[in-house]
């Protein structure tokens, strides 16, 4: 039959069909991309329900777990404890300790052993509770046990993750905790003489939980009734379910894109694509040029086209700002050039952090950083310097800990026609800085003078 039909025809059909064919597929393309935005946009309003577990501990359901009055008698105080019912105590709590406590434990494991409860992804914790007495203040801890610190979940070796609330005596309290709300006991920390790499608070094997009388609870009679207590946790964090949801959108988009492309006749795709390219290539080696490699913030010809932009517009106060690590040298010859790199990127990052969005920094050179500061005066010029300064000062840097820097700042009423004039007595006072110790804030004054 085909041999009956013109060659023209013939080539004018197979075209229709496979138009058709495309259209078809594109069609089928279009409507999953819908059902999955309806799905993706469904499964972040929901994602609460979708991820959240939750573990619910009533005065009907305790006695699926195990609870201990506790005391310090246990430790030779004087203070005692009983269980008057599931999750009911009372305490009397006596002077003969230096930190008098009572209060009540309760183990998830019914050999109090060590298999808690994975509550790694912690979103909150509900207590409902009624206290009577005159403590002013609750405690409560989650232990958690880890053999690599602790010899068993019944005793103190678990890590205390321990908070703190105030009391509302003879009201029904409901209280919520967030998982930053813990932080671990210090005294735990100091006892056992723990790794800074463990010191931190975990969840991944909850074994117990334990209220107890606060810090400063005063001797007395004190009750206590839990009504009711809710661990929440949840199976992604909200973090990792995005990006989950990112994941899939940007495999979807280069599949689709891939598709399209394959459409296209290949002369245009090549041309497309070399043009692109160049393009990029283009706006990368600007950019580049622009900025520093290590920190990615302005180099010195990124700051002078930026200075060069504030002085040809409407003038403003300015505030100069330089930074220079203190003792870098010592660093980089202690622990090497590659953990300097990386001093000087986190350094880079907390500036960043400190500054406005209309404010510039950049690398002025080896270990100096600049910063300007358009329309602050000079007071809270010197505020922005100084809260930099204590955030580099109280940051954790790892291996050598502990870095400072020292900062001279300069402010004029408006920008003058030189920017190198400016730092130069900023340098100047920042030279001040150095000479007087280090790790301080100084504004260029007149009379101050840098060392030839």
């Amino acid at each position: 039959m085909d041999s009956l039909l013109p060659s023209n025809h013939r080539a004018t059909i197979v075209a229709l069909v496979r138009r058709s064919a495309r259209a078809v597929a594109n069609a089928w393309f279009e409507a999953l991309l819908v059902a999955l935005l309806v799905l993706t946009v469904a499964a972040i309003a929901f994602q609460d329900r979708l991820l959240e577990r939750s573990t619910t501990i009533t005065r009907a359901n305790a006695a699926s777990y195990i609870g201990v009055p506790i005391a310090d008698h246990d430790i030779g105080g004087n203070s005692t404890a009983r269980e008057d019912g599931p999750l009911r105590w009372s305490c009397d709590l006596r002077a003969g300790n230096p930190y008098p406590y009572c209060g009540y434990e309760l183990f998830f494991d019914h050999d109090k052993g060590i298999h808690g409860l994975d509550l790694t992804n912690l979103r909150s914790v509900d207590v409902t509770l009624l206290y009577r007495g005159a403590a002013p203040s609750f405690r409560m801890h989650l232990k958690n046990f880890d053999p690599r610190y602790g010899r068993s979940a019944n005793d103190d070796t678990p890590k205390f993750l321990r908070v703190e609330f105030p009391t509302e005596p003879g009201k029904l309290q409901h209280v919520v905790f967030k998982a930053a709300d813990f932080g671990v006991a210090d005294w735990w920390l100091r006892k056992w003489r723990v790794p800074p790499e463990l010191s931190h608070p975990e969840f991944n094997n909850i074994t117990s939980m334990n209220f107890e009388t606060g810090t400063e609870a005063r001797p007395g009679h004190h009750a206590f009734e839990v009504r009711e207590i809710i661990l929440r946790r949840t199976l992604l964090t909200d973090t990792q379910w995005l990006q989950a949801m990112l994941g899939m959108w940007v495999v979807l988009i280069g599949i689709y894109l891939a598709y399209r492309f394959t459409t296209m006749r290949r002369e245009v795709e090549q041309r497309r694509t070399l043009h692109t390219l160049v393009l990029r290539q283009a706006r990368e080696a600007e950019d580049a040029a622009r900025h520093d490699p290590l920190t990615r913030i302005f180099n010195r010809r990124g700051i002078f086209e930026r200075y060069a932009e504030l002085s040809a517009g409407v003038p403003v106060p300015l505030g100069v700002i330089l930074i220079d690590i203190d003792r870098f040298k010592v660093l980089n010859d202690s622990f090497g050039h590659n953990y300097g790199d990386e001093v000087l990127s986190s350094i880079a990052a907390l500036i960043r952090r400190n500054v406005r969005g209309s404010d510039t920094i950049c690398r002025w050179g080896g270990e100096e950083f600049l910063v300007l500061c358009p329309g602050l005066d000079a007071e809270d010029t010197m505020q922005v310097a100084e809260n930099i300064r204590g955030r580099i000062e109280h940051f954790h840097f790892g291996d050598c800990e502990r870095v400072t820097a020292s900062f001279g700042v300069h402010w004029c009423p408006a920008p003058g026609p030189h920017l190198s004039e400016l730092v130069f007595l900023a340098d100047v006072a920042l030279y001040t800085a150095k000479a007087q110790g280090r790790n301080r804030t100084l504004r260029f004054r007149p009379g101050m003078a840098k060392a030839a």
